[in-house]
Order: structure tokens, then sequence, then C-alpha cells
């Protein structure tokens, strides 16, 4: 790993600061840290809408037309996945992922907004979690929002589009990852809102800050005046609000603030 410099490790030292005094410290995670993975992120430079152009705003509403061609395409996808597919199934967590699940473990981080469908931070350990934009490994219910694992929910090809047996439900079954167009499940966004509302200390990592309403979130929080820690190493429309700018990626800044935080249970302190 390449050490960090002193202005780096001076802004890692002040989020390990703020982060100990605090009890509640909520994180929203971006395509960045998957981008730590080998994941291209869809913006920004070589980005595959920044290339290829953003899909159709409508994709729910051609799903919701007709899910049974839909699912017989997704079957047909699925024999020959595309490079972006292949990549997210192929990709491992990476020491940012694995950080941050060690720093819930040890009390740090309260709860985690994740934008990312990929399901590397349950990999990696994450169990507070709130993934907002659904996840590519799980399946969900559009009338109940019931989601379960693709594992655990064997669709037939026979039968189509799948249904919900949750308590006699009978709701069609798609993909978990939310679609353009698609609401976002009330259950999530309940459970961002509650979880911000909690907050005492607020995280962004990786996150290009434009996608709402997740950008929303440590908006929110700053205007209850509560201290923002921004781990990111390009500039974000977040920026001019943290009290803290961290500008390195995940892998190399969560573990330098594990072990800071380490240090102050041990004992020492160090001034913000």
């Amino acid at each position: 790993m390449t050490p960090l410099d002193t202005a780096t490790q001076d802004a890692i030292t002040r989020a390990a600061a703020l982060m100990a005094r605090a009890r509640h410290t909520v994180v929203l995670a971006g395509a960045g840290m998957s981008k730590e993975s080998g994941i291209p992120t869809f913006r920004g430079d070589g980005g595959l809408w920044t290339i290829n152009g953003e899909p159709p705003l409508n994709q729910y509403e051609t799903f919701a037309a007709d899910p049974r061609r839909w699912w017989e395409r997704r079957i047909e996808e699925a024999a020959q996945p595309s490079d972006f597919a292949a990549a997210i199934d192929d990709a491992q967590p990476n020491p940012g992922h694995r950080a941050l699940a060690e720093l819930e473990r040890m009390g740090a981080v309260a709860h985690l907004i994740t934008q990312n469908i990929d399901d590397l931070h349950r990999r990696a350990g994450q169990e507070s979690i709130t993934e907002i934009h659904g996840n590519r490994h799980w399946m969900r219910c559009v009338a109940c929002g019931m989601r379960w694992p693709k594992a655990e929910y064997i669709v037939d090809a026979t039968e189509l589009p799948p249904r919900c047996t949750q308590d006699g439900c009978g709701g069609i079954v798609k993909s978990d990852t939310v679609m353009f167009g698609e609401p976002i499940p009330a259950l999530a966004l309940e459970r961002c809102a509650r979880e911000t509302r909690r907050a005492d200390c607020f995280m962004t990592i990786g996150t290009s800050a434009v996608v709402y309403p997740a950008a929303g979130y440590p908006i929110d929080a700053t205007r209850r005046g509560v201290p923002l820690i921004e781990i990111n190493p390009e500039e974000t429309p977040l920026t001019p609000l943290a009290t803290v700018v961290v500008r390195a990626p995940s892998g190399e800044a969560l573990p330098a603030l594990i072990e800071l935080l380490r240090t102050h249970r041990n004992g020492s302190t160090t001034t913000p």
C-alpha cells in the first residue's frame, strides 16, 4: 500500500476524532468502492454510461407492460452475460469493503446505505445495511416487497413471470435491482430516513453524490449540524459541506481510520 501523504493522514486523524465521539455514524457508499474491486463505474471518466449513453428511462414501464417477455430476455442474457455483468459476478470484496465491515464490528459504524448492487458489502460481512438501489444477486416481489437471495428462489422458466408465495401474495417477482422509472421500495426509503435522523456523524465513501434520493441523506444530516466526512479521491457536490475531506480511495483510508480509532479506544486523544 502506498504511504499516505501528510495532508491525507491529517484528514483521517480528524475523521477518527469525529467518529470516536459519535454514537451513531451512518455511511453512504457509492460506485467508487466497487471500482476498487474492478467493477466499472457508470458515470465519470471511463464510466459505462459516459461511453455508451444512459439506459432507457422507461425500463420499469417496459417490465410492467410485459413481465413475461422481460423474464424471457433475462434468462437468455444470463446464458451469455455482458462484460459488465461478468465483472460484477467475478468481483471480490476489497480492503475498503472489509475495513468498513470491521468498523461496524467495532461499533464505529451504525448503518450503511449503499448505492451499489454488487453484494460486495454483504460478502465482506456488513450486517446493518440498506441497499437503496437493490442487489443484483437478490429477487424482490413488486407487490409486498419481500426479498430473497437468488439461491433461495428458483425461477421456473416454464412459469413466467415468477410469483411471490409469501403468505399467498401472488405478486410478480423481479430482480431486486431498481430499474430506471421504478420507485425505490418504501421500506428501504423509510430505513434510510430513520437512520439519517439518528446520525450524529455521517460519512460518504466513493459516491459521486449526484443520484437522489441517496445523495440527499448526507445533506439532510448536515442541515441538523451533523459533521460530514467525505472519503473520495475526487471532488463532489458534497465537498463544500464536509467537515473533513479525505482525498484517498476507501482501501487506503478506511484501514488507516481503523488503526486510529483503536488508538482512541486505548486512551489516546486527538483534536480535530
